[in-house]
């Protein structure tokens, strides 16, 4: 087992300890195969390990997760995803941190999550190992790229225990959170048609 997977492993179960589900619903099955034809990689190991124990949803009313598509046709809406063509041709998001600018491109970048104030995280996919992608975040307070050296589930534990200095994304009310809360996508759907506040 190489140090980052170890990191991984570590990171999950800090996560598994720190955040706990509100409904019913923890965890997506994915057909990581047919994942990686519609993506042409493979995944991070301590992401799949985050879908297979909470999946597609949202951590304290902040912070979003999604799950990759299996189907071209799925590429869409919540799904992991590159940065949209416009994006890509918009100067003003190819903005980077000073220590990180004409290190990176914007077509190397993956989604695979994103705040509710509208920042952007993704992975930088160039190295061929996935479990040594570090994570990129598009802050809308600073309007500029961040890379953090570590996985996905290293930078979510992190943020839970607000261990970040300085802190990666807009909104600092994350730091506030005493016991977080994962919601699944398909739980605040059906609590939303029932008129119910499923964060309540």
């Amino acid at each position: 087992m190489s140090d980052d997977q170890s990191v991984a492993i570590a990171a999950m179960a800090g996560i598994g300890e720190a955040l706990s589900c509100i409904g019913p619903t923890c965890g997506d099955t994915v057909d990581w195969s047919a994942a990686e034809k519609v993506y042409a990689t493979s995944f991070p190991a301590d992401y799949r390990a985050f879908v297979a124990a909470f999946g597609s949803g949202t951590i304290a009313q902040m912070v979003g997760i999604c799950i990759p598509a299996v189907s071209a046709d799925e590429q869409k809406g919540s799904t992991v995803s590159r940065l949209s063509e416009e994006a890509l041709a918009d100067e003003s998001v190819n903005q980077w941190a000073p220590a990180e600018k004409g290190r990176h491109q914007l077509e190397d970048l993956l989604i695979w999550g994103g705040t509710a104030a509208a920042d952007t995280l993704c992975w930088i996919t160039t190295d061929p190992d996935p479990d040594r992608w570090p994570v990129a975040v598009y802050s809308r307070g600073n309007l500029e790229w961040s890379v953090y050296p570590c996985g996905m589930a290293e930078f979510l534990l992190k943020l839970l225990r607000n261990e970040w200095q300085p802190w990666p994304i807009s909104d600092d009310s994350l730091q506030d959170v005493v016991n977080p809360r994962f919601l699944h996508d398909k739980d605040e759907e059906a609590a939303y048609e029932t008129g119910a506040d499923p964060w309540d």
